[in-house]
């Protein structure tokens, strides 16, 4: 994405039982374990319909908020309850202000299961995702998104997803919400990355070719790398040891760019190394989801 801008996730021109403009799917854990919502964020406007969809069991959709993301908020509340894998949830988005959720089943928000509706913006500015993730990165407690932006680097090298959320803010979340915010993104790009079609020219994910076109599932951030480290340690030191000296695969060289969209070119999604599983959410399931739909509310 060369603008690094978040734009509409339009799955459909409408829906008959939601509101009168676009609607945007989220993916609720697209595989039993991968702990994300996808995409982690998007953009609509007042009118359009959020179509949240259950890929895997045990979560929920539960309204927080900046300050507390991971704890429901009283302000307007929307609560999906806890269910499984192919129901669905609906909200109408009734504000362009940001909005917060995340999965209130135990432990899952802590291992970073949370997204945003409209998040807050800053282009280049010193609180965006892009100029934070070196330090972020540099943390102690926090080097496994020292390792993963390294990795992200390698496996988004040469495709537009390298960019995404680059201008995000992350300036009003709290401290420790930062390294999960980072691995978000990070995720966010591994999938684009590796089901580059469903990136658009202007920026929007679309996910209505899901339809026909199978989905790569990305390994999460402990699994892929693990995957990684065995692939490296199965290619031989020599290998291992021309890698530590490249910036795309260098830990401190993806963390010392200063942001991690780094200029550097190589392999792209066609060489992800981490362990991925083929998805298929029907299109028709998504269109005629009423007939699951548990709660249809307001994002306000």
């Amino acid at each position: 994405m060369g603008s690094a801008m978040y734009a509409p996730t339009a799955t459909s021109s409408g829906d008959a039982a939601g509101g009168n403009g676009a609607t945007h799917t989220v993916i609720v854990a697209p595989s039993q374990g991968v702990l994300r919502y996808v995409p982690f964020a998007l953009n609509a406007s007042v009118g359009d319909t959020i179509f949240f969809m259950w890929g895997a069991n045990n979560h929920t959709v539960t309204k927080s908020s900046a300050l507390t993301p991971c704890n429901k908020t009283s302000d307007a509340l929307f609560a999906s309850g806890t269910h499984d894998k192919d129901f669905t949830f609906t909200q109408v988005v009734n504000s362009t202000d940001p909005t917060f959720f995340y999965c209130a089943t135990p432990g899952h928000c802590a291992k970073g299961m949370f997204g945003i509706i409209n998040p807050p913006n800053t282009l280049q500015g010193s609180t965006s995702v892009g100029a934070m993730m070196q330090s972020v990165a540099a943390n102690l407690q926090n080097s496994d998104v020292k390792a993963y932006a390294a990795y992200t680097t390698t496996q988004t090298a040469g495709t537009s997803a390298a960019n995404w959320g680059t201008n995000m803010d992350i300036g009003s979340m709290p401290e420790w919400a930062h390294a999960s915010v980072m691995e978000n993104v990070l995720y966010t790009r591994n999938l684009l990355a590796a089901n580059p079609d469903i990136l658009k020219d202007d920026g929007s994910v679309d996910l209505s070719s899901m339809s026909t076109t199978p989905m790569m599932i990305p390994a999460d951030v402990t699994a892929a790398l693990q995957n990684a480290a065995s692939a490296d340690g199965a290619s031989g030191s020599s290998d291992s040891a021309a890698a530590t000296g490249t910036a795309a695969s260098s830990p401190d060289a993806a963390a010392s760019t200063g942001t991690s969209e780094s200029q550097s070119t190589g392999n792209g999604a066609g060489s992800l190394a981490a362990s991925k599983m083929l998805v298929v959410l029907s299109l028709s399931l998504l269109l005629s989801s009423c007939c699951r739909c548990e709660h249809l509310g307001r994002v306000v």
